[in-house]
Protein backbone atom coordinates (compact mmCIF):
# COMPACT_ATOMS: atom_id res chain seq x y z
CA UNK A 1 0.00 0.00 0.00
CA UNK A 2 1.38 3.17 -1.17
CA UNK A 3 1.58 6.78 1.48
CA UNK A 4 -1.01 7.66 -0.44
CA UNK A 5 -3.43 5.11 -0.23
CA UNK A 6 -3.07 4.91 3.33
CA UNK A 7 -3.20 8.28 3.95
CA UNK A 8 -6.84 8.18 2.67
CA UNK A 9 -7.74 4.57 3.99
CA UNK A 10 -6.93 6.44 7.90
CA UNK A 11 -8.79 9.52 6.50
CA UNK A 12 -11.86 7.24 5.90
CA UNK A 13 -11.82 5.10 8.47
CA UNK A 14 -11.48 8.10 10.77
CA UNK A 15 -15.58 9.19 9.71
CA UNK A 16 -17.31 12.76 8.75
CA UNK A 17 -18.10 13.14 12.51
CA UNK A 18 -15.21 12.26 14.15
CA UNK A 19 -13.50 14.74 11.68
CA UNK A 20 -15.40 17.52 11.99
CA UNK A 21 -15.17 17.12 15.72
CA UNK A 22 -11.17 17.28 15.30
CA UNK A 23 -11.25 19.91 13.18
CA UNK A 24 -13.67 21.96 14.96
CA UNK A 25 -11.62 21.47 18.21
CA UNK A 26 -8.40 22.39 16.41
CA UNK A 27 -9.40 25.65 14.87
CA UNK A 28 -11.70 26.69 17.72
CA UNK A 29 -8.98 25.62 20.15
CA UNK A 30 -5.88 27.46 18.42
CA UNK A 31 -8.29 30.61 17.63
CA UNK A 32 -9.60 31.23 20.87
CA UNK A 33 -6.40 30.78 22.57
CA UNK A 34 -4.00 32.18 20.21
CA UNK A 35 -3.15 35.05 22.71
CA UNK A 36 -1.70 32.87 25.07
CA UNK A 37 0.09 30.72 22.33
CA UNK A 38 1.74 33.66 21.67
CA UNK A 39 2.92 34.80 24.36
CA UNK A 40 4.42 34.58 27.74
CA UNK A 41 2.25 34.76 30.32
CA UNK A 42 3.36 33.89 34.26
CA UNK A 43 1.80 33.45 36.78
CA UNK A 44 3.37 32.95 40.64
CA UNK A 45 3.58 29.10 39.43
CA UNK A 46 5.73 29.34 36.00
CA UNK A 47 7.85 31.58 37.23
CA UNK A 48 10.68 28.97 38.15
CA UNK A 49 9.73 27.01 35.09
CA UNK A 50 10.99 28.36 31.93
CA UNK A 51 13.37 25.23 32.59
CA UNK A 52 11.85 22.63 34.58
CA UNK A 53 11.86 18.78 34.38
CA UNK A 54 8.48 18.16 35.85
CA UNK A 55 9.75 16.16 38.49
CA UNK A 56 6.74 15.54 40.24
CA UNK A 57 6.71 11.68 41.78
CA UNK A 58 6.08 13.64 45.09
CA UNK A 59 2.84 15.02 44.08
CA UNK A 60 1.42 11.52 42.87
CA UNK A 61 2.10 13.29 39.53
CA UNK A 62 5.34 10.44 38.09
CA UNK A 63 4.34 10.62 34.37
CA UNK A 64 4.48 13.81 34.16
CA UNK A 65 8.10 14.09 33.50
CA UNK A 66 7.71 12.09 30.40
CA UNK A 67 4.81 13.65 29.12
CA UNK A 68 5.94 17.06 29.33
CA UNK A 69 9.22 16.04 27.51
CA UNK A 70 7.56 16.44 24.10
CA UNK A 71 8.36 20.43 24.71
CA UNK A 72 11.80 19.49 26.06
CA UNK A 73 10.92 20.97 29.40
CA UNK A 74 10.68 24.48 28.45
CA UNK A 75 8.06 26.97 28.05
CA UNK A 76 7.25 27.28 24.69
CA UNK A 77 3.98 28.92 24.09
CA UNK A 78 3.94 28.39 20.14
CA UNK A 79 4.91 24.50 20.21
CA UNK A 80 3.54 23.78 23.40
CA UNK A 81 -0.15 25.73 22.31
CA UNK A 82 0.10 23.42 19.15
CA UNK A 83 0.44 20.22 20.92
CA UNK A 84 -2.27 20.89 23.50
CA UNK A 85 -4.71 21.62 21.06
CA UNK A 86 -3.68 18.43 18.54
CA UNK A 87 -4.45 16.04 21.84
CA UNK A 88 -7.54 18.13 22.45
CA UNK A 89 -8.42 17.66 18.81
CA UNK A 90 -8.03 13.72 19.03
CA UNK A 91 -9.88 13.46 22.57
CA UNK A 92 -12.51 15.03 20.68
CA UNK A 93 -12.85 12.94 18.09
CA UNK A 94 -12.79 10.15 20.61
CA UNK A 95 -15.28 11.81 22.78
CA UNK A 96 -17.79 12.12 19.96
CA UNK A 97 -17.87 8.61 18.98
CA UNK A 98 -18.19 7.47 22.51
CA UNK A 99 -20.99 9.69 22.75
CA UNK A 100 -22.53 8.26 19.62
CA UNK A 101 -23.49 11.44 17.72
CA UNK A 102 -24.84 11.47 14.22
CA UNK A 103 -24.93 15.30 13.64
CA UNK A 104 -21.52 16.35 11.94
CA UNK A 105 -22.40 19.83 13.15
CA UNK A 106 -23.04 19.07 16.49
CA UNK A 107 -20.02 16.93 16.17
CA UNK A 108 -17.98 20.11 15.40
CA UNK A 109 -19.32 22.14 18.18
CA UNK A 110 -18.81 19.25 20.54
CA UNK A 111 -14.71 19.72 19.27
CA UNK A 112 -15.37 23.72 19.79
CA UNK A 113 -17.02 23.43 23.34
CA UNK A 114 -13.98 20.89 24.23
CA UNK A 115 -11.35 23.47 23.20
CA UNK A 116 -12.91 26.45 24.44
CA UNK A 117 -14.20 25.17 27.91
CA UNK A 118 -13.21 28.18 30.18
CA UNK A 119 -11.32 25.65 32.33
CA UNK A 120 -8.78 24.97 29.55
CA UNK A 121 -8.03 28.71 29.85
CA UNK A 122 -6.84 28.32 33.46
CA UNK A 123 -4.99 25.37 31.97
CA UNK A 124 -3.14 27.50 29.40
CA UNK A 125 -1.97 30.06 32.53
CA UNK A 126 -0.20 26.92 33.58
CA UNK A 127 1.61 27.20 30.17
CA UNK A 128 5.07 24.94 31.18
CA UNK A 129 2.62 22.02 31.78
CA UNK A 130 -0.22 22.48 29.56
CA UNK A 131 0.25 20.19 26.67
CA UNK A 132 1.12 17.10 29.39
CA UNK A 133 -2.00 18.03 31.02
CA UNK A 134 -4.09 17.96 27.71
CA UNK A 135 -2.19 14.64 26.85
CA UNK A 136 -4.36 13.28 29.78
CA UNK A 137 -7.37 14.38 29.04
CA UNK A 138 -6.83 12.31 25.58
CA UNK A 139 -5.43 9.66 27.59
CA UNK A 140 -8.28 10.01 30.14
CA UNK A 141 -11.17 9.99 27.00
CA UNK A 142 -9.01 6.93 24.91
CA UNK A 143 -9.79 4.98 28.28
CA UNK A 144 -12.90 5.41 27.90
CA UNK A 145 -12.81 4.39 24.17
CA UNK A 146 -10.86 1.23 24.67
CA UNK A 147 -12.44 0.27 27.63
CA UNK A 148 -15.95 -0.17 25.91
CA UNK A 149 -15.19 -3.44 23.97
CA UNK A 150 -12.89 -6.26 24.08
CA UNK A 151 -10.63 -7.90 27.10
CA UNK A 152 -7.16 -6.17 25.37
CA UNK A 153 -8.80 -3.16 24.64
CA UNK A 154 -10.42 -3.21 27.98
CA UNK A 155 -7.02 -3.29 29.57
CA UNK A 156 -4.79 -1.25 27.81
CA UNK A 157 -8.30 1.09 28.52
CA UNK A 158 -6.93 1.07 32.15
CA UNK A 159 -3.60 1.29 31.24
CA UNK A 160 -4.65 4.68 29.75
CA UNK A 161 -6.43 6.07 32.95
CA UNK A 162 -3.38 5.32 35.09
CA UNK A 163 -0.92 7.07 32.66
CA UNK A 164 -3.94 10.10 32.62
CA UNK A 165 -3.97 9.95 36.65
CA UNK A 166 0.36 9.71 36.79
CA UNK A 167 0.07 13.21 34.79
CA UNK A 168 -2.81 14.87 36.96
CA UNK A 169 -5.16 13.20 38.88
CA UNK A 170 -7.57 15.35 38.44
CA UNK A 171 -8.27 13.76 34.38
CA UNK A 172 -9.91 10.97 36.65
CA UNK A 173 -13.24 13.00 36.43
CA UNK A 174 -13.46 13.48 32.84
CA UNK A 175 -13.22 8.88 32.58
CA UNK A 176 -15.85 9.18 35.39
CA UNK A 177 -17.68 11.88 33.42
CA UNK A 178 -17.56 10.64 29.80
CA UNK A 179 -18.25 6.79 31.49
CA UNK A 180 -21.43 8.08 32.73
CA UNK A 181 -22.16 9.35 29.21
CA UNK A 182 -21.53 6.32 27.49
CA UNK A 183 -23.83 4.61 29.89
CA UNK A 184 -26.57 6.96 29.07
CA UNK A 185 -26.06 6.42 25.60
CA UNK A 186 -27.11 2.81 25.51
CA UNK A 187 -29.80 3.95 27.80
CA UNK A 188 -31.24 6.19 25.31
CA UNK A 189 -30.62 3.44 22.43
CA UNK A 190 -33.60 1.05 22.30
CA UNK A 191 -31.79 -1.82 20.46
CA UNK A 192 -29.41 -2.05 23.72
CA UNK A 193 -31.19 -4.31 26.49
CA UNK A 194 -31.03 -3.95 30.24
CA UNK A 195 -29.04 -6.79 30.87
CA UNK A 196 -26.58 -5.50 27.78
CA UNK A 197 -26.58 -1.73 29.78
CA UNK A 198 -26.14 -3.08 32.85
CA UNK A 199 -23.07 -5.65 31.98
CA UNK A 200 -21.67 -2.41 30.09
CA UNK A 201 -21.82 0.28 33.21
CA UNK A 202 -20.40 -2.49 34.79
CA UNK A 203 -17.33 -2.78 32.87
CA UNK A 204 -16.65 0.58 32.71
CA UNK A 205 -16.71 0.29 36.64
CA UNK A 206 -13.66 -2.40 36.69
CA UNK A 207 -11.65 -0.62 33.96
CA UNK A 208 -11.92 2.84 36.16
CA UNK A 209 -11.08 0.50 39.57
CA UNK A 210 -8.62 -1.10 37.69
CA UNK A 211 -6.95 2.14 36.12
CA UNK A 212 -6.93 4.16 39.52
CA UNK A 213 -5.58 0.99 41.22
CA UNK A 214 -2.75 0.73 38.59
CA UNK A 215 -1.91 4.23 39.28
CA UNK A 216 -1.83 4.25 42.79
CA UNK A 217 0.57 1.08 42.75
CA UNK A 218 2.85 2.42 39.83
CA UNK A 219 2.96 5.39 42.42
CA UNK A 220 4.22 3.57 45.46
CA UNK A 221 7.08 1.89 42.78
CA UNK A 222 8.44 5.27 42.15
CA UNK A 223 8.19 6.14 45.78
CA UNK A 224 10.45 3.34 46.54
CA UNK A 225 12.92 3.62 44.01
CA UNK A 226 13.36 7.27 44.64
CA UNK A 227 12.94 6.75 48.30
CA UNK A 228 10.46 9.90 48.18
CA UNK A 229 7.25 10.91 50.59
CA UNK A 230 4.26 12.19 49.50
CA UNK A 231 3.72 16.15 49.92
CA UNK A 232 1.24 17.73 51.67
CA UNK A 233 -0.40 19.16 48.14
CA UNK A 234 -4.11 18.81 48.29
CA UNK A 235 -3.63 16.11 51.46
CA UNK A 236 -2.12 13.85 49.22
CA UNK A 237 0.12 13.00 51.97
CA UNK A 238 -2.99 12.16 54.40
CA UNK A 239 -4.13 9.04 52.40
CA UNK A 240 -1.04 7.17 53.89
CA UNK A 241 -3.12 7.53 57.71
CA UNK A 242 -6.59 6.44 56.09
CA UNK A 243 -9.13 7.80 54.24
CA UNK A 244 -11.86 9.99 56.34
CA UNK A 245 -14.65 7.53 55.45
CA UNK A 246 -16.65 9.53 58.46
CA UNK A 247 -16.61 12.51 56.03
CA UNK A 248 -18.12 10.79 52.97
CA UNK A 249 -21.75 11.45 53.07
CA UNK A 250 -20.70 15.62 53.57
CA UNK A 251 -18.16 14.71 51.00
CA UNK A 252 -20.81 13.77 48.21
CA UNK A 253 -22.78 16.32 49.48
CA UNK A 254 -19.83 18.90 48.62
CA UNK A 255 -19.72 17.70 45.62
CA UNK A 256 -23.23 18.89 44.25
CA UNK A 257 -22.90 22.34 46.43
CA UNK A 258 -19.98 23.25 44.07
CA UNK A 259 -21.47 21.68 40.90
CA UNK A 260 -24.49 24.38 41.21
CA UNK A 261 -22.35 27.08 42.71
CA UNK A 262 -19.81 26.28 39.55
CA UNK A 263 -22.90 27.06 37.33
CA UNK A 264 -25.43 29.11 38.34
CA UNK A 265 -23.63 31.15 41.63
CA UNK A 266 -22.12 34.19 39.73
CA UNK A 267 -18.79 35.12 42.00
CA UNK A 268 -18.91 31.69 43.58
CA UNK A 269 -15.17 30.45 44.53
CA UNK A 270 -13.56 27.99 42.39
CA UNK A 271 -15.80 29.31 39.33
CA UNK A 272 -16.37 32.00 36.68
CA UNK A 273 -19.62 32.37 36.10
CA UNK A 274 -21.50 35.70 35.38
CA UNK A 275 -25.39 36.53 34.86
CA UNK A 276 -24.67 35.62 31.17
CA UNK A 277 -23.29 31.98 32.26
CA UNK A 278 -26.57 31.49 34.22
CA UNK A 279 -28.69 32.57 31.26
CA UNK A 280 -26.84 30.17 28.98
CA UNK A 281 -26.86 27.24 31.52
CA UNK A 282 -30.62 28.03 32.43
CA UNK A 283 -31.34 27.78 29.15
CA UNK A 284 -28.76 24.50 28.72
CA UNK A 285 -31.23 22.93 31.57
CA UNK A 286 -34.42 23.65 29.70
CA UNK A 287 -32.91 22.18 26.25
CA UNK A 288 -31.61 19.35 27.88
CA UNK A 289 -34.87 17.99 29.67
CA UNK A 290 -36.87 19.33 26.89
CA UNK A 291 -34.48 17.14 23.97
CA UNK A 292 -34.64 13.99 26.88
CA UNK A 293 -38.32 14.07 26.82
CA UNK A 294 -38.83 14.38 23.12
CA UNK A 295 -36.42 11.44 23.24
CA UNK A 296 -37.92 8.97 25.73
CA UNK A 297 -41.92 9.88 24.50
CA UNK A 298 -41.39 10.05 20.18
CA UNK A 299 -38.87 6.59 20.30
CA UNK A 300 -41.17 5.19 22.78
CA UNK A 301 -38.55 4.57 25.89
CA UNK A 302 -40.80 5.16 28.95
CA UNK A 303 -42.36 1.96 27.83
CA UNK A 304 -39.48 0.46 29.72
CA UNK A 305 -39.31 1.21 32.87
CA UNK A 306 -35.88 0.85 33.95
CA UNK A 307 -34.53 3.10 31.11
CA UNK A 308 -36.30 6.62 32.53
CA UNK A 309 -35.19 5.13 35.61
CA UNK A 310 -31.83 4.71 34.61
CA UNK A 311 -31.11 7.83 32.72
CA UNK A 312 -32.45 9.82 36.20
CA UNK A 313 -29.48 7.75 37.79
CA UNK A 314 -27.06 8.74 35.21
CA UNK A 315 -27.80 12.52 35.20
CA UNK A 316 -27.81 12.29 39.03
CA UNK A 317 -24.28 11.13 39.72
CA UNK A 318 -23.13 13.42 36.80
CA UNK A 319 -22.21 16.04 39.09
CA UNK A 320 -20.43 13.62 42.05
CA UNK A 321 -18.50 12.18 38.82
CA UNK A 322 -17.55 14.97 37.04
CA UNK A 323 -16.59 16.74 40.71
CA UNK A 324 -14.99 13.38 42.17
CA UNK A 325 -11.51 15.10 43.01
CA UNK A 326 -13.35 16.46 46.29
CA UNK A 327 -14.55 13.14 47.54
CA UNK A 328 -10.61 11.90 46.34
CA UNK A 329 -8.74 15.15 47.87
CA UNK A 330 -11.14 15.09 50.55
CA UNK A 331 -9.05 18.00 52.24
CA UNK A 332 -8.79 20.52 49.93
CA UNK A 333 -11.49 21.97 47.29
CA UNK A 334 -10.92 21.42 43.01
CA UNK A 335 -9.64 24.52 41.71
CA UNK A 336 -10.89 25.63 37.92
CA UNK A 337 -7.72 23.79 37.01
CA UNK A 338 -9.05 20.28 37.74
CA UNK A 339 -12.71 21.03 36.95
CA UNK A 340 -12.11 20.33 33.07
CA UNK A 341 -14.34 17.21 33.89
CA UNK A 342 -17.35 20.10 34.02
CA UNK A 343 -17.48 20.38 30.51
CA UNK A 344 -19.83 17.20 30.40
CA UNK A 345 -22.81 18.89 31.15
CA UNK A 346 -22.56 20.87 28.27
CA UNK A 347 -21.59 17.42 26.49
CA UNK A 348 -24.85 15.69 27.98
CA UNK A 349 -27.29 18.90 26.36
CA UNK A 350 -24.95 18.35 22.62
CA UNK A 351 -26.09 14.59 22.84
CA UNK A 352 -29.65 14.92 23.98
CA UNK A 353 -30.13 17.69 20.89
CA UNK A 354 -28.11 15.41 18.91
CA UNK A 355 -31.46 12.49 19.83
CA UNK A 356 -33.84 14.75 19.30
CA UNK A 357 -32.13 15.64 15.87
CA UNK A 358 -34.21 13.28 12.89
CA UNK A 359 -37.43 12.84 14.92
CA UNK A 360 -39.85 12.89 12.81
CA UNK A 361 -42.30 14.91 14.68
CA UNK A 362 -41.22 17.12 17.57
CA UNK A 363 -44.64 19.02 17.64
CA UNK A 364 -44.16 21.83 20.23
CA UNK A 365 -40.97 21.02 20.40
CA UNK A 366 -40.19 21.96 16.96
CA UNK A 367 -38.35 24.91 17.81
CA UNK A 368 -35.72 22.78 20.10
CA UNK A 369 -32.85 22.38 17.34
CA UNK A 370 -32.49 26.01 16.50
CA UNK A 371 -32.64 27.37 19.68
CA UNK A 372 -30.17 24.43 21.04
CA UNK A 373 -27.70 25.97 17.65
CA UNK A 374 -28.05 29.71 19.03
CA UNK A 375 -27.40 28.45 22.80
CA UNK A 376 -24.09 26.64 21.16
CA UNK A 377 -23.66 29.73 19.54
CA UNK A 378 -23.79 31.82 22.45
CA UNK A 379 -21.67 29.54 24.52
CA UNK A 380 -18.27 29.72 22.50
CA UNK A 381 -19.04 33.52 22.63
CA UNK A 382 -18.90 33.49 26.31
CA UNK A 383 -16.14 30.72 26.14
CA UNK A 384 -14.16 33.36 23.82
CA UNK A 385 -14.62 36.31 26.03
CA UNK A 386 -13.87 34.39 29.27
CA UNK A 387 -10.59 32.83 28.33
CA UNK A 388 -9.51 36.04 26.80
CA UNK A 389 -10.23 37.99 30.06
CA UNK A 390 -8.06 35.48 31.77
CA UNK A 391 -5.27 36.34 29.57
CA UNK A 392 -5.84 39.64 29.57
CA UNK A 393 -5.93 40.24 33.48
CA UNK A 394 -2.54 37.97 33.64
CA UNK A 395 -1.14 39.89 30.79
CA UNK A 396 -1.65 42.99 32.62
CA UNK A 397 -0.21 42.03 36.09
CA UNK A 398 2.78 40.24 34.43
CA UNK A 399 3.18 43.96 32.57
CA UNK A 400 2.92 45.71 35.86
CA UNK A 401 5.32 43.33 37.73
CA UNK A 402 7.93 43.87 35.56
CA UNK A 403 7.62 47.46 35.71
CA UNK A 404 7.70 47.22 39.53
CA UNK A 405 10.70 44.69 38.84
CA UNK A 406 12.78 47.03 36.83
CA UNK A 407 12.51 49.52 38.67
CA UNK A 408 13.56 47.19 42.37
CA UNK A 409 16.50 46.03 40.18
CA UNK A 410 17.23 49.78 39.40
CA UNK A 411 17.15 50.95 42.87
CA UNK A 412 19.06 47.79 44.27
CA UNK A 413 22.24 48.80 41.68
CA UNK A 414 21.98 52.26 42.39
CA UNK A 415 22.58 51.88 45.91
CA UNK A 416 25.30 53.38 47.52
CA UNK A 417 27.96 50.72 48.25
CA UNK A 418 26.11 48.18 45.79
CA UNK A 419 28.69 46.29 43.72
CA UNK A 420 27.83 43.26 41.20
CA UNK A 421 27.81 39.85 42.69
CA UNK A 422 26.96 41.10 46.36
CA UNK A 423 24.63 39.12 48.01
CA UNK A 424 21.22 40.27 47.72
CA UNK A 425 18.29 40.14 50.82
CA UNK A 426 14.85 40.80 49.63
CA UNK A 427 12.80 40.43 53.07
CA UNK A 428 8.75 40.81 51.91
CA UNK A 429 6.43 40.66 49.33
CA UNK A 430 5.16 43.37 46.93
CA UNK A 431 3.00 45.22 48.82
CA UNK A 432 -0.97 44.62 47.45
CA UNK A 433 -1.42 48.81 47.76
CA UNK A 434 1.55 48.93 45.50
CA UNK A 435 0.59 47.30 42.45
CA UNK A 436 -3.11 47.38 41.30
CA UNK A 437 -5.93 46.79 38.92
CA UNK A 438 -9.55 48.34 39.19
CA UNK A 439 -11.18 47.16 36.04
CA UNK A 440 -14.04 45.40 37.33
CA UNK A 441 -14.49 42.69 34.88
CA UNK A 442 -11.15 41.21 35.55
CA UNK A 443 -13.06 40.31 39.03
CA UNK A 444 -15.04 37.13 37.06
CA UNK A 445 -11.59 35.43 36.57
CA UNK A 446 -10.20 36.82 39.95
CA UNK A 447 -8.62 33.61 41.25
CA UNK A 448 -5.02 32.46 42.61
CA UNK A 449 -4.10 31.11 39.25
CA UNK A 450 -4.68 34.57 37.65
CA UNK A 451 -2.88 36.96 38.99
CA UNK A 452 -4.85 40.15 39.53
CA UNK A 453 -2.20 42.72 40.53
CA UNK A 454 1.55 40.98 40.55
CA UNK A 455 2.63 37.68 40.35
CA UNK A 456 4.99 38.18 43.16
CA UNK A 457 2.73 36.88 45.82
CA UNK A 458 6.06 35.57 48.37
CA UNK A 459 9.05 36.51 48.76
CA UNK A 460 10.50 33.55 47.08
CA UNK A 461 8.96 34.67 44.05
CA UNK A 462 10.53 37.77 43.55
CA UNK A 463 13.93 35.35 43.17
CA UNK A 464 11.96 33.69 40.44
CA UNK A 465 11.51 36.96 38.88
CA UNK A 466 14.94 38.59 39.18
CA UNK A 467 16.42 35.26 37.82
CA UNK A 468 13.85 33.49 35.09
CA UNK A 469 12.40 36.66 33.56
CA UNK A 470 14.81 39.60 34.14
CA UNK A 471 17.96 37.55 33.85
CA UNK A 472 19.15 38.88 36.31
CA UNK A 473 21.45 36.26 38.39
CA UNK A 474 20.83 36.27 42.24
CA UNK A 475 20.71 33.71 44.74
CA UNK A 476 18.45 33.58 47.51
CA UNK A 477 19.84 33.68 50.97
CA UNK A 478 19.25 30.74 53.06
CA UNK A 479 16.44 30.34 55.42
CA UNK A 480 18.78 30.96 58.32
CA UNK A 481 20.30 34.52 56.41
CA UNK A 482 16.93 35.92 56.11
CA UNK A 483 15.54 34.96 59.62
CA UNK A 484 18.76 36.93 61.13
CA UNK A 485 18.54 40.07 58.83
CA UNK A 486 14.92 40.04 59.54
CA UNK A 487 15.34 40.24 63.42
CA UNK A 488 18.28 42.82 63.21
CA UNK A 489 18.17 46.01 64.65
CA UNK A 490 19.46 47.53 61.28
CA UNK A 491 16.50 46.35 59.62
CA UNK A 492 13.68 47.20 61.85
CA UNK A 493 14.65 50.59 61.47
CA UNK A 494 14.62 50.47 58.02
CA UNK A 495 11.57 52.04 55.90
CA UNK A 496 9.37 49.59 53.35
CA UNK A 497 10.24 49.68 50.23
CA UNK A 498 10.12 52.31 47.86
CA UNK A 499 10.34 54.90 50.83
CA UNK A 500 14.22 56.45 50.86
CA UNK A 501 16.29 53.91 52.72
CA UNK A 502 14.39 50.72 51.94
CA UNK A 503 17.43 49.43 50.09
CA UNK A 504 20.82 49.88 51.86
CA UNK A 505 24.32 47.91 52.45
CA UNK A 506 24.44 46.02 55.53
CA UNK A 507 26.96 43.75 56.41
CA UNK A 508 28.62 43.51 52.92
CA UNK A 509 25.45 42.36 51.25
CA UNK A 510 22.31 44.27 49.83
CA UNK A 511 19.19 44.72 52.05
CA UNK A 512 15.58 45.34 50.73
CA UNK A 513 12.83 45.68 53.17
CA UNK A 514 9.67 44.79 51.38
CA UNK A 515 7.65 43.70 54.26
CA UNK A 516 7.76 44.17 58.06
CA UNK A 517 9.28 40.47 58.41
CA UNK A 518 10.57 37.81 57.01
CA UNK A 519 7.77 34.65 56.80
CA UNK A 520 9.68 31.43 56.72
CA UNK A 521 8.95 28.72 54.27
CA UNK A 522 6.68 25.91 55.07
CA UNK A 523 7.96 22.35 55.24
CA UNK A 524 6.03 21.79 52.06
CA UNK A 525 7.98 24.65 50.08
CA UNK A 526 11.30 23.64 51.27
CA UNK A 527 10.34 20.11 50.12
CA UNK A 528 8.56 20.96 46.86
CA UNK A 529 12.12 22.90 46.27
CA UNK A 530 14.37 19.47 46.37
CA UNK A 531 11.39 17.62 44.56
CA UNK A 532 12.38 15.05 42.16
Amino acid sequence: MSIDQLSRSLWQKAGHNRRAAFFGCFVAGYLGHLYAFTNLIPNSDGLSRVFDLQQMTVSGRWFLHYASALNNFTQMPALIGFLSVLFLSLAAALAVDVLGLRSRALSALTGAVMALFPCMGYTFLYMFTASAYCLAIFLAVLSVWLAREGRVRWLLGAVALALAMGTYQAYATVAIALSLLAVLVRVLDKESSFRDTLNFGLRLVGYLAVGAVLYYVILLVFLKVKNLELLSYLGMDAAAEGYPFAQLPSLILECYKQAIAFFFLPGSANGFANLFMVLLDLLALVLGLAALWAVFSRRGLFAETWRPIGALALLALLPLGMNFMQVLSPYSAPTPLMKYAFVSVYLLVILALDRADGLEELGKLRGLLPSGMVWCALLLLFCLNTNNLLYTASAQAHRATESYATRLLARIESCEGYEPGMEIAIIGAVPADQIQSDIPSYLQVDHYSVPMHSVLPLNKHIYYYLNSWLSFPVEEPSEETMISISNSAEFQDMPLYPAQGSVQVLDGRVVVRMGEEYTPKSDYELAYENRR
